[in-house]
């Protein structure tokens, strides 16, 4: 029986709201309304605006001189995943948001707080498709909270270290081909890690940016039942860690190409285990994730910019051990965004993604899932 953790997650602005999403392997990526209409590319190296803090702490930096910014985004992820098998679309309407917020202290020292989802996915097939003995409804909840400090040494050369503080819940359920639910778990934990990067500057027209996100390991604890079964339950999940490369070349006064490189380690997602019930580990052995995009960006006049950027996303799902809950497979961006400057503090910001998602085959049962996504993101950029 299938036990994994896929599911939806959110976080907010101050205000912390919630909600789900879908997202590759079950990583969610939008995370800035600017990146997005680059599809990412050029991230790590600012090509997010402000919320490039997300891949690299040392991007507040760049911000210094603005006392105190902040960004917010919201993202609308339309997610289309279908079996032949009449499981319907697993897929769920979702809206992420996410907030940034910086303040130079000093010339050189910038601190910034991001907070953010960065795991989730929910998944739910209709009732007694053939799909729900080995996998029901699954949810993951993570809030991400990443205060972080910047310190500029030169015009060249900009470092930034971060701490996560990071809340996870998750939820999963069995039911039979009739419907009846016989698995059910729930748990949550609080996690540490950090984040870390370096901004390079070696030219007025080239930054250089390479960001890190640490594992976090979570002990899930809370209850569960299998049958007439009921029992505290605890399990281990390990989040992966993250490094993202990114360029950002000044080609004219209007014209920015950027290029990104992004490497995840979910192979260290291989099983599973529920302790608490009598129920088997389940085998991933995910792989590696590998996520490459280019894009460019101009600067139609002084309040209006435009963007657009394609990715390929190599999906960590093998094969071998695509699931129902997760029947994931790599994926094709192609992305287009704009900025629009109103006034002298304020900047909205527009995205749209289409991702090509190749079919999900599934040995058990044996079906094709049909997929893709739409993203459509919002955001807006204020200096106070």
């Amino acid at each position: 029986m299938k036990t994994a953790f896929k599911g939806g997650i959110a976080i907010a602005t101050l205000a912390a709201l919630t909600s789900t999403a879908w997202a590759g392997g079950f990583a969610i990526r939008e995370q800035s309304t600017i990146g997005q209409g680059m599809s990412f590319a050029g991230v790590a190296a600012g090509g997010g605006g402000l919320s490039s803090l997300f891949w690299n702490p040392a991007i507040s930096s760049e911000y210094n001189e603005f006392g105190f910014i902040s960004e917010n985004n919201a993202a609308l992820i339309a997610p289309y995943s279908k079996s032949n098998l009449g499981s319907g679309n697993i897929g769920e309407l979702a809206l992420v948001p996410a907030g940034y917020f910086s303040y130079g202290l000093t010339d050189q020292i910038t601190i910034a707080t991001s907070m953010n989802a960065p795991l989730g996915l929910t998944t739910d097939g209709n009732d007694g498709w053939a799909g729900n003995p080995l996998g029901d409804k699954s949810k993951v909840k993570t809030y991400n909270f990443n205060p972080t400090v910047s310190y500029k040494f030169n015009d060249m050369l900009s470092v930034g270290i971060g701490a996560q503080i990071e809340f996870m819940q998750v939820e999963l359920s069995n039911r039979t081909l009739g419907g009846a639910q016989y698995l059910g778990a729930k748990g949550d934990d609080l996690g540490l890690g950090f984040t870390a990067g370096v901004l390079f500057e070696p030219t007025d027209t080239t930054d250089i940016g390479i960001g890190f996100r640490s594992s976090i390991a979570h002990n899930l604890k809370g209850k569960g039942f299998l049958f007439a079964t009921q029992n505290g339950i605890s399990a281990k999940f390990k989040s992966p860690e993250t490094l993202t490369i990114g360029i950002r070349q000044e080609v004219t006064d209007q014209l920015n190409l950027t290029a990104g490189l992004e490497w995840a380690n979910w192979s260290r997602f291989k099983t599973l285990q529920i302790e608490g019930l009598p129920v088997p580990a389940e085998t991933f052995n995910w792989k590696d994730s590998w996520y490459y995009s280019l894009g460019a960006e101009y600067a139609y006049n002084d309040a209006l910019t435009l963007r657009t950027g394609v990715a390929f996303e190599k999906s960590p799902v093998p094969d071998a051990t695509r699931s129902v809950r997760v029947p994931d497979n790599d994926r094709y961006w192609l992305s287009v965004g704009a900025s629009y400057k109103f006034s002298e503090n304020m900047t909205a910001n527009l995205a749209y993604s289409h991702v090509f998602i190749e079919d999900g085959d599934i040995l058990v049962p044996a079906t094709t899932f049909k997929q893709h996504l739409d993203i459509v993101s919002i955001g807006l950029t204020r200096d106070w």
